[in-house]
């Protein structure tokens, strides 16, 4: 009963396949393009002549008057992790589905793995050239944890690359800053060497330990510039910041293509998995920055497949899904189907069924609804290489007591444009699943159907569950490490939502081809530091990693389950 047992570490890095051809890469490199650097040590810099100069990057952080920074201020080399630190956890005794999937298999070639992003764990936001993003005016000087340290994983990436080898993870799933490679953001604007130069180190540690990397362009960064002189008051119905987040920007769909170009000119022969967008419809403000995201997906799609890419490219959707809370009544259908035309339909119609928006929502925001033409939408179709979806949790509709057709003429209805309301508890009184510590609830059952919901609906090739995850109740609260390391709940999570991805895969015919779990690290979750995803801990004062029994029950089950 005391066995003690050990955590397969990755083998020793395969050889590395080059996805791009190195010729098309150095051709796509704007001509004119400039590459330097900034210093925040220079504030008496007086270059105003020239308008990317490092007075002019110095204005950028004149709100910022006390930035907090850790004790480490260059790449840490990582320690061999101790023997001690990948023992197993015991055996849980519970099981969501030896009955369905004890014997079911993943197909050869499933992609599993871990992911984080850019400002949720990097912190070290003024250094090294980088530029604020609309992140870091958000969330300065709030009382809650701003994200100036975060993880200090900008320094200490070798580290949590490692640790990740160690217990077995072969994918792993983390976004670029923005801002860091561009630290004016817009097209031709000067690209930051210092930037390049870490991601190039980011990506060469992941192979060096034989994880190949997944890389997201925009994780709800967008660089501030964009918001630099441009009005502020317009409508901001789909996203839960208050006010402009830049995407609606004239210059933003133009400047993203560059950028773009600028990843794939550096990191495109090793980088085989890209994410250009991380869930859309919560970034774009409203009607016209989804289209502005369109757009920028789909022209950066192109340029990747005619430059010879033979990677796979998709954006992510963000979705609690939505479920009739009574599926006997018409009114709870339309008003779930509602639900996911907003969520889902604005950019996946376009992008996999060549369709325009949902009449849904073009009938409802008609001050911006264009309708797209034939050539437009021949232009969208079919550039998405499969469906990301990130699927936390499922969540009762219902229409609004006024009704739908109501509330949808009334723009100044509080619940405009969506129109629906939404709730977790059923109508037997149950909970919809074991709750988190934050909006997740725990269910697989739903996720299931999730999943059946993408493949008939949207046809895609192939589907990719690209995050999901679990904050346990209260472990923030918890005094223990060893409580907050002993994460059942989570485990339980991560279980079940497997399991039915078996199910999808042999008994519902469902092409799904990966699985990336949020998230590597506790991080910092937009504003605060409570809700904890992570599979492993973070010490706040030390910036020690400890992995929880999830990431080991996490890994464990792909390879019960055939890999």
């Amino acid at each position: 009963m005391t066995t003690v047992r050990y955590a397969t570490p990755l083998s020793s890095s395969p050889p590395i396949t080059t996805y791009m051809p190195s010729a098309s890469m150095s051709a796509i490199v704007p001509s004119g393009v400039q590459t330097t650097t900034w210093a925040k040590n220079l504030p008496d810099a007086s270059d105003w002549e020239n308008p990317y100069g490092q007075a002019e990057w110095n204005v950028r952080w004149e709100q910022f008057t006390a930035i907090a920074t850790a004790s480490i201020s260059t790449t840490v080399q990582p320690d061999p992790v101790p023997s001690t630190s990948l023992i197993l956890p015991p055996d849980h005794g519970f099981s969501f589905g030896n009955d369905k999937a004890a014997n079911l298999s993943f197909p050869p070639g499933f992609i599993f793995g871990a992911a984080s992003s850019a400002p949720q764990i990097e912190g070290a936001i003024q250094d090294e050239g980088r530029t604020p993003s609309i992140q870091d005016f958000l969330f300065y000087n709030r009382n809650d944890m701003p994200d100036y340290i975060t993880d200090w994983s900008y320094y200490l990436y070798k580290d949590d690359i490692a640790r990740m080898a160690a217990i077995g993870v072969p994918y792993y799933s983390f976004s670029i800053s923005w801002s860091r490679i561009l630290p004016f953001a817009a097209t031709g604007t000067p690209v930051n060497q210092e930037g390049i130069d870490h991601y190039n180190d980011v990506i060469n540690t992941c192979l060096q330990y034989g994880i190949q990397p997944m890389v997201t362009m925009l994780h709800g960064d967008v660089p501030n510039e964009f918001l630099l002189g441009y009005d502020n008051t317009i409508p901001t119905y789909f996203s839960p910041y208050t006010g402009n987040t830049g995407v609606v920007n004239a210059t933003f769909v133009d400047s993203f293509v560059y950028y773009a170009q600028i990843l794939f000119s550096q990191y495109g022969d090793r980088v085989p998995l890209w994410i250009t967008v991380n869930e859309p419809y919560g970034d774009s403000v409203n009607l016209h920055g989804m289209y502005n995201f369109l757009d920028a997906h789909t022209q950066v799609y192109d340029l990747y497949k005619s430059m010879g890419g033979l990677g796979m490219v998709s954006y992510k959707n963000a979705d609690d899904f939505g479920v009739p809370l009574d599926p006997t009544n018409q009114s709870h259908i339309d008003a779930a189907n509602r639900y996911q035309d907003y969520l889902l339909g604005i950019i996946s119609n376009p992008l996999f069924l060549g369709e325009d928006v949902p009449e849904s929502v073009s009938s409802t925001c008609t001050n911006e609804s264009v309708p797209l033409s034939p050539s437009q939408l021949a232009a969208y179709k079919g550039k998405c290489d499969f469906y990301a979806i990130d699927p936390y949790t499922a969540i009762f509709i219902t229409p609004p007591p006024e009704g739908i057709d109501a509330c949808a003429s009334d723009p100044g209805n509080s619940q405009w444009p969506t129109c629906v309301n939404t709730g977790t508890v059923s109508n037997n009184g149950w909970n919809i699943g074991l709750h988190s510590n934050d909006y997740p609830y725990l269910t697989p059952t739903y996720f299931r159907a999730f999943m059946n919901y993408i493949w008939q609906t949207y046809n895609p090739p192939a589907i990719m569950v690209t995050e999901f995850g679990f904050p346990v109740l209260d472990e923030a609260g918890m005094s223990s490490l060893d409580d907050q390391r002993y994460d059942l709940s989570r485990s339980l999570y991560y279980e079940s939502y497997l399991t039915e991805i078996l199910n999808c895969i042999h008994e519902d015919g469902i092409n799904i081809i990966g699985a990336i779990g949020w998230s590597a690290l506790d991080n910092w979750e937009f504003g605060t530091f409570d809700q904890r995803f992570g599979m492993q801990t973070v010490d706040r004062d030390t910036m020690e990693r400890t992995y929880k029994r999830s990431f080991f029950d996490f890994v464990n089950f792909f390879h019960s389950h055939g890999l």
